[in-house]
């Protein structure tokens, strides 16, 4: 945990730390009761989407994209409340607005 707040030294290397184990960390959310899933990692960064087979059969584009945007959206709360959950392991504080570009 972070001794000093002001210590710019150990901020940074402690922010880093969190970057790292936040790019391990997977989330799959849904939308549309499982139809569309997302898999991001703690940082944001999309790394799969599976939609339903039953889903594309009925060719309904409309209906698709608002489930994978919805989806996203989900996943990227979900990632935000796992890097506050982190900052505040780590360095003992919730984060602070401005500071989002530490971890991004």
């Amino acid at each position: 945990m972070l001794k000093n707040i002001f210590d710019l030294k150990e901020f940074k290397e402690q922010a880093e730390k969190v970057k790292n184990e936040l790019k391990e960390e997977r989330i799959i959310v849904d939308s549309g009761g499982g139809m569309v899933k997302v898999e991001v990692d703690g940082l944001g960064n999309i790394i799969g989407l599976k939609i339903e087979e039953s889903l594309l059969g009925e060719k309904d584009k409309d209906l698709i994209e608002d489930l994978i945007v919805a989806a996203i959206n989900k996943s990227r709360e979900k990632v935000k409340e796992l890097w506050q959950k982190k900052m505040e392991e780590y360095l003992g504080i919730l984060p602070l607005s401005g500071f989002g570009n530490i971890i991004a």
